[in-house]
């Protein structure tokens, strides 16, 4: 049985019956060899030791891993970041991060270690492993995207088996994974339902247990935004639940916590919002709610010019230059961005409020308005800091996603990885067009002169890690020293 679609995501259900000893409930039935196919790949694929036969698939008990599908799903449908740290592209990267970092002010070592466990619990699949060999596959979803990541498997114990793909990274649409997951898990219920053992777990009562499993609106938000609820209310000064949605813009009836522009920039903000940073964000969402709309033509010439891509960097790429295309930019720079996003119909709303992470935050209603606003931080005080964050607000405008009719961003170390890293390349590319430098550099490290990288800066008013991260990108700079000696030399702010 395949459900799902291996070219995509799909999983593979080959029933077994266990001649070996089952222990316990959850193993007396819904025994299978299983396999995960993503992007054409089956990565259950392995060697069991001291064997040289492959096997397509893991012999497993399926309840264990569904029950967690089922325990975990909150936080699968709507933890996009983890609450106190920031996510990284690679979430195995996140984890071993997460586990070398000393624990914030104010938070013990075991709080910190405890936070760093509960969230991998939640997203990496051998924690409802129960002692089964699985792959170490992880899930995240960003936006309409589920992330899958797979990475070595460690077993302790033999025989164990050598999974033939040991790591890779995968992205498929979000509906299409929650549909293959949810099917999995139905199928799971209804066999425990024909074998008679359904009372072992609730949820195998129900027709679809991940459609049941969802939390509270409390669990939902907190899991969205990284805030405890209690912190929410105080930060919004509301009386209660019906209030607390009204002030974030949510539907009174909607079960998506992502659903207004304000969760949205709060999901991409560090922890601790201060009450300056809580009104700018209140003033960002007015300002969407304004009869200037920004142009949908726009919108869909980048998503049209990024949909070859397959990562985050040449989307932010082939967006920019299908827009300076559009606006026969050609190789010039770009004199005024803020005449350029307001002739686009985006309102800049003006900030004097000094903090050190939250550069920027943009938001926008389908159809109504758009805005952005940059707030003051040693980046933005600089004049190629403040034009870098206003294009990247742009670029969050132009390709991030509509949930609810509603879009939101901000500029921190904590926002979305795949978005900040388009957002981030797609002004990179509008300011400092490829094609110029390609042109005028055809000799490696042409650029790596100070006068000529000096010029650069000068020419398109960008800053010097933004250049020279983009030579470098580009192969117009022969080495990582070389680059970096030219961010240290030129830099005024190591960002």
């Amino acid at each position: 049985m395949l459900i799902g679609n291996r070219n995509s995501f799909a999983v593979g259900i080959e029933p077994r019956l266990p001649s070996w000893e089952r222990r316990y409930l959850p193993e007396h039935t819904a025994w299978a060899q299983l396999s995960v196919w993503v992007d054409g790949e089956n990565i259950c694929r392995n060697l069991l030791d001291g064997s040289n036969s492959v096997r397509d698939g893991v012999n497993v008990p399926l309840a264990p891993i569904a029950d967690w599908l089922v325990r975990s799903w909150t936080f699968l449908s709507f933890e996009e970041r983890p609450g106190r740290f920031p996510l990284h592209e690679s979430l195995r990267d996140t984890v071993t991060r997460w586990g070398d970092a000393p624990p914030p002010n104010g938070l013990s070592e075991d709080d910190w270690l405890d936070a760093r466990e509960l969230w991998w619990s939640r997203h990496f699949l051998v924690a409802g492993a129960d002692g089964a060999h699985l792959p170490n596959v992880s899930l995240v979803r960003g936006d309409d995207r589920l992330f899958i990541e797979w990475s070595p498997a460690k077993f302790a114990g033999t025989p164990a088996p050598r999974f033939l793909s040991e790591h890779g990274r995968k992205i498929v649409d979000w509906t299409e994974g929650k549909e293959v997951l949810s099917e999995f898990v139905s199928c799971v219920a209804e066999w425990f339902r024909d074998s008679q053992h359904d009372h072992v777990f609730p949820w195998t009562s129900l027709e679809n247990p991940l459609h049941e499993a969802c939390g509270t609106f409390s669990e939902t938000l907190q899991a969205y935004t990284g805030i405890a609820v209690e912190a929410l209310r105080q930060l919004t000064r509301s009386k209660d639940d019906a209030d607390l949605r009204k002030i974030l813009g949510l539907e009174d009836d909607g079960s998506d916590p992502g659903g207004s522009v304000v969760t949205q920039v709060l999901r991409d903000l560090p922890p601790g919002i201060s009450e300056a940073i809580w009104k700018q964000i209140l003033r960002l969402d007015q300002a969407t709610k304004s009869d200037h709309s920004f142009p949908e033509e726009l919108r869909k010439l980048a998503l049209e010019a990024m949909r070859p891509a397959s990562d985050a960097e040449t989307s932010g790429y082939l967006a920019a230059q299908a827009l300076r295309d559009h606006l026969d930019l050609d190789s010039q720079p770009v004199d005024d961005v803020d005449t350029l996003l307001k002739d686009f119909g985006v309102s800049l709303v003006e900030s004097e409020v000094e903090c050190t992470q939250e550069r920027m935050l943009a938001g926008s209603r389908r159809g109504i308005g758009a805005a952005f606003v940059i707030n003051r931080t040693p980046r933005t005080a600089t004049p190629w800091g403040r034009r870098f964050e206003s294009v990247r607000a742009l670029g969050h405008l132009l390709m991030d996603t509509y949930r609810q009719g509603t879009l939101g961003a901000a500029s921190t170390a904590f926002a979305q990885p795949w978005s900040r890293r388009r957002a981030g390349t797609f002004a990179a590319e509008f300011l400092l067009p490829s094609e110029a430098l390609k042109k005028d550099g055809r000799n490696l490290d042409s650029y790596a002169r100070p006068d000529r990288f000096e010029e650069v800066l000068k020419t398109y008013g960008v800053g010097a890690q933004t250049a020279a991260f983009h030579l470098w990108n580009h192969r117009l700079l022969s080495s990582t020293r070389v680059r970096d000696e030219l961010m240290d030399r030129f830099s005024t702010e190591r960002r």
